[in-house]
């Protein structure tokens, strides 16, 4: 069995994004993921995209590409790149989970985002753990 590439990386929401601008990446997500057998998460919070991308690290590093280049979001910071035995999304293509719906902002929720943006080195050895925890309390994902 092949190792899974995990990275994750937090970048900032154009100011001017919508929910159809949401729409329309993960719909765009999900083809292009499920052709390439990536799997994940995207998280919106208080204008901040956290996304957790896994797969093969060729394919994941292309996509990553493409993220980097789109004028949806800017200061794209990676903030783990790891390998692992197993996907923490290995059922979505592309989970969403919209953390600005109020009864969302959980508390795993915002302790996870603090690590992320942070900065701090110390910080990021707790994010892979917090995502499962997120996975495992997280109501329905999208």
């Amino acid at each position: 069995m092949n190792p899974i590439f995990h990275l994750v990386y937090i970048s900032e929401a154009a100011e001017d994004i919508s929910y159809t601008d949401i729409h329309d990446i993960l719909e765009v997500s999900r083809r292009n993921n499920s052709q390439e057998a990536i799997t994940g998460l995207l998280i919106f919070r208080d204008g901040h995209f956290l996304q957790l991308l896994e797969g093969d690290e060729k394919s994941v590093r292309k996509v990553l590409g493409k993220i980097l280049l789109d004028d949806r979001n800017y200061s794209l910071r990676v903030l783990i790149e790891a390998q692992g035995d197993q996907r923490l999304f290995p059922n979505w293509t592309m989970a969403f989970y919209d953390g600005d719906v109020s009864p969302n902002s959980t508390e795993d929720l915002i302790n996870l985002f603090d690590a992320c943006l942070d900065g701090g080195a110390s910080r990021r050895s707790l994010i892979m753990p917090m995502l499962r925890q997120f996975r495992a309390s997280a109501p329905e994902l999208k």
